[in-house]
């Protein structure tokens, strides 16, 4: 499983900016999906998700905080696919609006992790 190296990304969005995040993500996973339309010896797999963030995720009867949840969750080849990908990437017109966003929302921040356990 080693030789699958990760990109994850958490931030906690206050509801009223999720919808513009959201854009931003979305037009990142559409830039993706044309980059790595090619087949996938660079990018395995992406997914962003979306959730409500929980006073108590153990109890949502609770209430909400008034933050959306987002992750971005993309597997990659290698390393060097890693670094291929933020090069790329970086060179959109929208770059800047993604990088402070995870500037001003970001919490998790891991680049290059492996995954060492994979279901399906």
């Amino acid at each position: 499983m080693t030789d699958r190296v990760c990109i994850n990304l958490s931030y906690a969005v206050p509801n009223d900016k999720a919808a513009e995040v959201e854009n931003i993500f979305s037009t990142h996973g559409k830039w993706m999906t044309e980059f790595y339309s090619d087949g996938t010896d660079h990018l395995l797999n992406a997914y962003f998700t979306k959730a409500p963030e929980f006073k108590d995720p153990t109890d949502p009867s609770k209430g909400e905080t008034g933050n959306t949840l987002f992750t971005i969750n993309e597997q990659f080849a290698s390393m060097e696919s890693v670094q291929r990908h933020v090069e790329n990437a970086s060179k959109n017109d929208y770059f800047p609006d993604f990088a402070k966003i995870l500037e001003d929302y970001g919490k998790v921040l891991s680049m290059g992790g492996s995954v060492y356990v994979s279901i399906r």
